[in-house]
């Protein structure tokens, strides 16, 4: 499924804020590039399945966690959260999201 023009940039911007919290908050590029691959793919997905409501839930997750803990979170763990935060606001999960 294509998205829209708007969703692209909204995941843009928050991969941008995730990177911005990212530099504040751990302050190493390390493991950085696959992270915030994975965190795209999974914002991605949630865009295909769910509204842009849930993508900021998601990605607010992500940032909050880097926030809170002073560390990424596992892609995995992201992908959960996702699925639950999709499957609450009452969408299916897609493959991507229930493989996690």
């Amino acid at each position: 499924m294509a998205l829209t023009r708007d969703v692209e940039l909204r995941i843009h911007g928050h991969l941008h804020e995730i990177g911005r919290v990212n530099d504040e908050e751990i302050g190493s590029k390390q493991g950085f590039p696959s992270s915030i691959a994975g965190y795209e793919r999974t914002l991605r997905s949630v865009a295909e399945c769910a509204t842009e409501d849930e993508v900021d839930e998601t990605a607010d997750y992500i940032e909050s966690t880097i926030s809170e803990s002073g560390e990424r979170p596992p892609n995995n763990i992201v992908r959960r959260t996702a699925r639950s935060v999709v499957s609450k606001a009452g969408y299916p999960a897609n493959e991507f999201l229930n493989a996690a």
